[in-house]
């Protein structure tokens, strides 16, 4: 087990939303799609694929008890980016204390990273938040994340509202 010190910054953003909310445009041969019910092997393996590198570990260990209670309740909105059949990244949302608006987990396997991709997939996501009338959306980066996770998330209107140190156990 190796462990990785980090630290975790929770980001908020409130009305009146400064981004765009027209429809994202996706670059021929991608889909964004709504998967209800995922199957959770479907799900731990695009979870495993995108968040490896990047010390997600908060999914990794729960049966599949726990983790259905996650993904499969009617709050929780799974996205996943396609390229073709294939799927290349995800969005989680968690609307369970809605109007607030959890964005859970954004990401890409590491061949998709770099190609603004991940903007889209949170664009995406803002835009069907705002929707729903959302009064405020919160998400969390740490330092292990992507370097440009934190950025991103700023340029798009997020303001940091607190900062912890915690220590991620990976294995």
């Amino acid at each position: 087990m190796s462990r990785h010190p980090t630290t975790v910054t929770h980001l908020a953003m409130h009305p009146p939303f400064g981004f765009s909310t027209e429809p994202v445009v996706w670059p021929s041969g991608l889909s964004f799609l709504a998967v209800e019910n995922i199957a959770l092997d479907d799900y731990r393996r695009l979870y495993d694929t995108v968040g490896r590198e990047w010390h997600w570990v908060n999914r990794r260990h729960l049966t599949d008890r726990q983790l259905a209670s996650l993904i499969h309740h009617p709050s929780c909105h799974v996205r996943v980016l396609y390229r073709g059949n294939k799927p290349i990244g995800f969005v989680e949302l968690n609307a369970r204390k809605f109007p607030e608006v959890e964005i859970v987990f954004v990401g890409l396997v590491s061949v998709e990273i770099g190609l603004g991709l991940g903007q889209l997939m949170v664009r995406a996501a803002l835009t069907e938040i705002a929707a729903l009338k959302a009064e405020r959306i919160i998400i969390q980066t740490c330092t292990l994340d992507h370097p440009s996770a934190l950025p991103l998330y700023q340029r798009l209107g997020f303001v940091a509202y607190d900062r912890k140190q915690v220590v991620i156990i990976d294995d």
